[in-house]
């Protein structure tokens, strides 16, 4: 008996983790040596030569020396859960994320500034705007919005996301000075389609930049906190609409579009001191600053661990072309992106962001009023896009999905049902758009772009962003544009319409969308291309 208790001992076990979380039997702590392992992990014994190390004196043991035990069981390994590190996030990751989220910033100011001054503009004095006239005016950004979506795929899978985002700083800068300036409205809606291509471009260009960065463990508050710079910029729109109404008298509407050129030029300058794209360099074949970036960001074991990863999967993947989105396989996980970016603009949002002060002033409020009121709605929805980040990785990304599309339609519903019934004159139409933003807040808004920047392949992700993106400021267009004729015609019923696309999104997300919480890119690919294998479940 002793003498088999000693063949055990002795005996090299497989390289894989025994922990509670994995196998409900495992009712004790495997030795240190092993704790920590991860299968498949290369470490510095096995590239000197050497395998793991002796459990009884620690030496490590020559690759060429016999196995008494047999691996025989590896394909039970890769189901396994692995073990990684749960470090907190660096002060210098979370700098670099503050950076790619000032792209998200100008998204969020540039797109919301002409709430305000939409109800300026359309006065005699300045370009004396119709309906439809006013509806081309403020969507006519989504169409630069299309294009620069277009562009910043090809161009970042080029160049750079950092470059790329550089040169979109540039366009901000230019664009917001140009509208500032404008004299006629051809020139206007000329600089606001300039703009537009700025902000299609940080629109995808941000989620990517920063999920490529972060760890898995905080991808999901990172990418968050894109939308929170996005929220928080239309916040301030807001407040430099209210606080500016009265600057400038008759102009005051150049100086609430000219302000932008502040942050813009800040994210300018900020990104000449980032750092590129770790998947980015490693897919360019430049390794070493790929391995300083991921040091800084990880520390050197998980950085070492998470190369690798990224590695074997540039490795194991062709390079990627714009028709492989179609195939089969990629072309099913495009749908489920392409559907996620629509709903996030069909269920109302921006109908809410451009035409606050329309919808407040159809309820009664005076111009001044309608803009302090709007100024509340984007607190909100800044305040409930910071308790997302708590929770998008803890609760995970479906749950918050299906909590925010129930309150999204409870909330428009009961605004149709206001304005239907002729209650629409008091502080109940403030309270359902509060409520609406707050639903959003928490899920669709900042869900929506974390998942289309984990979903896709890596050798096909810019291009897959930039087709679902494509059909988010498709869906945009088409929902600012005719939410003014919309509300003129149908009043209350045009909400029920939006009320109608939340509970579509609902279903949706119950059927179809997977979670994604704690996973890296290079998992979820792998699962995703399981679920479309054939046979999958």
């Amino acid at each position: 008996m002793r003498g088999y208790l000693r063949i055990f001992r002795r005996m090299r076990w497989p390289q894989f983790s025994l922990h509670r979380r994995a196998i409900p039997f495992a009712g004790h702590r495997a030795p240190p040596p092993f704790r920590d392992r991860v299968p498949g992990e290369f470490t510095a014994d096995q590239e000197l030569g050497y395998n793991d190390a002796n459990p009884e004196n620690g030496k490590p043991v020559p690759q060429d020396a016999p196995m008494p035990f047999p691996p025989s069981q590896p394909a039970s390994i890769p189901s396994m859960t692995t073990h990684r590190e749960h470090t907190p996030v660096s002060l210098y990751l979370f700098l670099v994320c503050l950076v790619g989220s000032t792209g998200g910033f100008l998204f969020g100011f540039d797109t919301s500034v002409i709430s305000g001054v939409i109800e300026y503009i359309s006065g005699p004095k300045v370009f004396n705007l119709g309906e439809i006239a006013k509806g081309w005016t403020v969507s006519c950004i989504i169409i630069g919005c299309m294009i620069g979506c277009a562009l910043a795929g090809p161009l970042s899978s080029r160049f750079g996301r950092k470059k790329t985002l550089i040169l979109t700083a540039v366009v901000f800068l230019l664009s917001s000075l140009g509208c500032a300036l404008s004299s006629e409205l051809a020139v206007f809606v000329e600089f606001r389609i300039i703009a537009g291509v700025a902000v299609g471009a940080a629109s995808m260009l941000a989620p990517i930049y920063i999920a490529e960065l972060s760890p898995p463990s905080h991808r999901g508050k990172l990418v968050s906190l894109n939308l929170f710079a996005i929220f928080l910029g239309q916040s301030t729109a807001f407040y430099s609409n209210y606080f500016l109404r009265d600057l400038g008298g008759a102009n005051n509407w150049r100086w609430m579009l000219a302000v932008m050129a502040i942050p813009s030029f800040l994210l300018f300058a900020s990104l000449l001191f980032a750092p590129e794209s770790p998947r980015w360099l490693i897919a360019k074949h430049r390794r070493e600053p790929a391995l300083k970036i991921l040091t800084r960001i990880n520390g050197e074991q998980e950085a070492v661990r998470e190369l690798k990863e990224i590695e074997e999967s540039v490795r194991n993947e062709a390079r990627g072309k714009f028709v492989e989105c179609f195939r089969p396989g990629i072309r099913g996980v495009l749908v489920i992106g392409i559907l996620l970016a629509i709903f996030q603009q069909v269920t109302g949002i921006n109908v809410v962001m451009y035409y606050a002060p329309a919808i407040f002033k159809s309820a009664g409020f005076g111009n001044s009023s309608a803009l302090f009121q709007t100024a509340l709605m984007g607190m909100v929805n800044l305040t409930f896009s910071v308790v997302s980040m708590f929770f998008v990785d803890k609760l995970g990304r479906k749950p918050l999905m299906v909590i925010g599309s129930i309150g999204m339609s409870i909330a428009m519903f009961l605004l149709a049902l206001t304005f239907i019934s002729g209650h629409a004159r008091g502080p109940f139409v403030l309270i359902c758009i509060m409520g609406y933003l707050a639903a959003f807040g928490f899920s669709l808004g900042p869900v929506v772009w974390v998942l289309i920047s984990e979903l896709f392949p890596n050798r096909v992700r810019s291009y897959a962003v930039a087709i679902a993106t494509f059909m988010l400021w498709g869906a945009n267009f088409v929902v600012s544009l005719t939410f003014p004729y919309l509300l003129n015609s149908l009043r209350g019923y045009s909400f029920v319409i939006y009320g109608a696309m939340c509970v579509l999104c609902l279903l949706f997300v119950v059927k179809y969308l997977h979670e994604t919480k704690g996973k890296t890119l290079e998992q979820i690919e792998s699962e995703i291309a399981g679920y479309n294998a054939p046979g999958a479940p």
